[in-house]
């Protein structure tokens, strides 16, 4: 549901469970814990769904809350052999997906769709509801639906597709399509009102560095599996530069102990000079990066990990101390469980971003209509809160997210700082 806390606008959900690592780690409820669930649920849905009014002129406060509306049978997805859509009343949000080689939505795209039917069960109250359209084959035909979207009046276009579907979407004329929310790979706004809404390890290290230079260590050395982009690198670099740090360089490794060895070894030049090491990486090698670092008797460093960092690697002594900069878990643990018991899988990233995508279309179009899906309500500098966090979309095309802080002692995610309470 989208609460109001003074004039931040909050996109929350309904229950759930997670472990301090992120979305895709679930625990289950006993008995005892699904009754205090089921009453924070019942406090939940008392409150209402509004939009910040301090940053959208003529809202008016919709006090009655979504007890009423709110879906709390089980959603189950329709077969993916037919047109589906969740819900039938209200504005359409058209989810653009392609179907895999069988036919069917698999995968990520699965999860996106999914993600967003609970949302539309949960919070569209019959103002919003969900039509699935398979653009799996390829640009012209998703420019084509994105036509019959138009058509039919669609409010909200919500992609999750290749980044060349995506783009041809983004590149259809902005006055002749609904406002793009891009939940995949990010894609030029070329038209505006085009929203890349996913974040990347990127933004964990960049809010990590920031962390650490607030306490005087802006001198960042970092180390990236050899795949990692120049694009990455050059953004990394600018954001580091752009905080009043300075960047020593990149040295890359490959996913093999003996080659994160080396990458310490060749990077020791810069590493005397360094007082932050940033580790990027999704495998346990970072580990090997962190104890290599050590063992070079470099002292006074602070060490950033990102959100990528898989959970095993937190119980390693090498990456004790580390910080690590990530979106507080406990909005996705509201709505896990139910997530887990309509679709039989573990929440994932992907589907708390299709259900964050209902949620901030419910909740304007709940306050201010269809027409209020539009660039100046989508863009409030209020943001949004929601099971993927605190964010807010930008008229560049980009999501801003804020993070809390975290150390790794005892083997596990410690909070150190917690996500501020709006922008």
């Amino acid at each position: 549901m989208i609460l109001r806390v003074g004039e931040q606008v909050t996109v929350q959900s309904i229950e759930q469970v997670q472990g301090s690592h992120g979305l895709r780690s679930a625990r289950q409820v006993s008995p005892s814990e699904g009754v205090g669930s089921l009453k924070r649920i019942k406090s939940l849905l008392a409150m209402s769904i509004v939009v910040a009014c301090g940053a959208l002129s003529g809202c008016q406060s919709d006090v009655d809350g979504i007890a009423k509306n709110a879906k709390t049978n089980d959603i189950k997805a329709p077969s993916t052999e037919v047109e589906e859509s969740f819900g039938e009343t209200g504005a359409e949000i058209t989810l653009l997906l392609s179907k895999g080689a069988t036919g069917l939505y698999e995968g990520a795209a699965r999860d996106v769709r999914d993600g967003a039917g609970l949302g539309v069960g949960e919070l569209g109250g019959n103002q919003v509801f969900v039509k699935v359209v398979d653009v799996a084959a390829g640009a012209p035909a998703a420019a084509a639906a994105v036509t019959a979207a138009k058509a039919r009046g669609s409010a909200l276009l919500v992609s999750y597709a290749s980044p060349a579907v995506t783009s041809a979407i983004a590149a259809v004329p902005a006055d002749q399509r609904p406002p793009l929310l891009n939940l995949g790979a990010p894609v030029p706004p070329t038209s505006g009102n085009v929203y890349n809404f996913a974040s990347d390890e990127i933004d964990s290290a960049v809010e990590g560095v920031r962390a650490a230079a607030a306490g005087g260590h802006k001198k960042v050395l970092v180390f990236a599996q050899s795949d990692f982009p120049a694009a990455g690198e050059e953004r990394l670099a600018n954001a580091i530069r752009g905080g009043g740090g300075t960047y020593l360089g990149i040295a890359r490794y490959d996913l093999t102990d003996a080659s994160a060895s080396d990458a310490v070894k060749r990077a020791t030049a810069n590493l005397q000079n360094a007082d932050t090491v940033l580790v990027l990486g999704k495998s346990v090698i970072t580990t090997t990066i962190a104890g290599a670092v050590k063992a070079s008797g470099k002292t006074n460093v602070t060490f950033v990990g990102t959100n990528a960092w898989p959970p095993q690697t937190y119980t390693d002594p090498s990456v004790a101390g580390a910080v690590i900069a990530m979106v507080e878990p406990e909005g996705a643990t509201m709505i896990a469980d139910r997530y887990k018991r309509h679709y039989k899988r573990t929440l994932s990233t992907d589907a708390a971003h299709g259900y964050d995508a209902v949620a901030i279309a419910s909740g304007i179009v709940r306050t201010k209509g269809p027409e209020g899906l539009n660039a100046q309500n989508l863009t409030s500098k209020v943001g949004f809160r929601g099971v993927t966090g605190l964010f807010r979309l930008t008229p560049a095309g980009t999501v801003e997210r804020k993070m809390s802080l975290y150390s790794l002692s005892g083997g596990k995610l410690n909070l150190l700082g917690a996500t501020p309470a709006s922008f």
